[in-house]
């Protein structure tokens, strides 16, 4: 290679890092969907026809920064191989949350690619089976649950300010033997003193004001927005989409909701309207994770309503996308409630006097978020039920 020739590939490589940069704060702002090519020309400061001389198509300029990212992370913990591997994972955590941008996008991504048809989808799925193989040849039996939590936190961190993720999974760690115990969730001693009963509070009620026919019509747009969200996100989908889907006018689908926010709302409320359903009446607290662990089995027979939790948590991680606030509290109340579930555990002597209900209550719910995703990714491997159950088995005394 000439020297010439070697300034040439310099130039060039220097050019595609700038591109993969600006499409990098792009896609961790916008998401993947709402970002053009032309957008990430702009931002790199390049024209349009200079962009695609290094990449082909958007796609092609996604799966090469999927790869930088990888390969980063790969590098690091090969350079780092000496290390026990709880210290190993710590420090890919710090480094993680050092990177600017890396966890909105990580979180961005993640959530948008959960649909087949996304093209970095079969990326995304490798990179879990290979980080569960990562897992399982270290001897971690709790490979897909380590996985998933941390996942889990990186997300909740970006909507609660007190979740730190390398804490988080520090505290884990530390509280984890390496020989837990396995109490079956079902089975129940009858010399547990009463506990007390764990009350979920019911969600916003639904508006089930007007005549039947325009209910009928209400639930219809909000089943048909449930569809199109959980399949392009919220920033992608159109009202006039919505509309098509239904078979009705954008005037008249505004006349039920007034704005696409407002109609984003609704399809939040129906989906805890069904959580809601799940949970049932009030129970002692083994019993309620009891009934919360088959209804997760249950979910995996709506699929779609899991797909849009997923994709809009993910996607609401930017503080001004309209969503954002109703899973800040969401993920504050969930916190708050099995921190109550955790307290009531402990105080009965089910979990250990010195495990912290409320740590205990993020990594549950951050473990249930990520065991999701993972789900969708790979059915086949993943059972959402199982690994809760297997937790909180392990975590449970008597």
């Amino acid at each position: 290679m000439t020297a010439a020739t070697q300034r040439r590939y310099a130039t060039g490589r220097a050019r595609q890092e700038e591109l993969l940069d600006a499409a990098y704060e792009l896609f961790a702002a916008e998401g993947f969907s709402g970002v053009s090519l032309r957008a990430i020309a702009a931002k790199a400061g390049v024209s349009h026809a200079s962009l695609l001389r290094y990449f082909k198509s958007k796609d092609d300029l996604l799966l090469a920064l999927l790869s930088r990212w990888e390969n980063a992370n790969v590098a690091w913990i090969e350079m780092h191989a000496d290390l026990p591997r709880p210290e190993a994972l710590l420090g890919l955590a710090r480094r993680n949350a050092a990177t600017p941008g890396y966890l909105p996008l990580f979180a961005a991504l993640t959530g948008e690619a959960v649909s087949p048809a996304h093209p970095g989808h079969e990326h995304m799925k490798r990179r879990y089976e290979d980080v569960r193989r990562y897992h399982f040849e270290g001897g971690d039996a709790d490979a897909a649950r380590v996985t998933a939590a941390w996942d889990g936190l990186q997300v909740m961190s970006l909507y609660l300010d007190e979740v730190d993720v390398a804490s988080e999974l520090a505290d884990y760690f530390a509280r984890t033997p390496s020989t837990p115990t396995r109490v079956d969730l079902d089975a129940y001693d009858t010399s547990i003193k009463d506990e007390g009963l764990v009350h979920l509070p019911d969600p916003p009620p639904a508006d089930v004001s007007g005549y039947a026919r325009g209910r009928e019509q209400r639930a219809r747009i909000i089943d048909s927005a449930t569809e199109l969200f959980a399949e392009r996100g919220f920033t992608s989908t159109s009202l006039s989409d919505i509309a098509k889907r239904v078979g009705t006018s954008k005037s008249s689908l505004l006349h039920h909701f007034g704005s696409k926010d407002a109609l984003l709302a609704a399809v939040l409320a129906h989906r805890d309207d069904v959580f809601s359903e799940q949970a049932g009446q009030s129970a002692p607290a083994r019993e309620f994770l009891r009934r919360l662990v088959a209804g997760a089995r249950t979910n995996a027979a709506r699929p779609g309503l899991i797909e849009l939790y997923t994709v809009l948590s993910h996607e609401a991680t930017a503080a001004e996308h309209p969503a954002h606030e109703f899973f800040s509290r969401r993920f504050r109340w969930a916190v708050d409630h099995f921190t109550t579930v955790f307290d009531l555990l402990r105080g009965s002597g089910q979990i250990a006097a010195d495990r912290d209900p409320r740590r205990e209550a993020i990594w549950f719910v951050a473990l249930w978020d990520g065991l999701q995703v993972q789900w969708l990714y790979d059915p086949e491997a993943v059972d959402v039920a199982d690994e809760l159950r297997a937790h909180l088995e392990s975590i449970l005394i008597r």
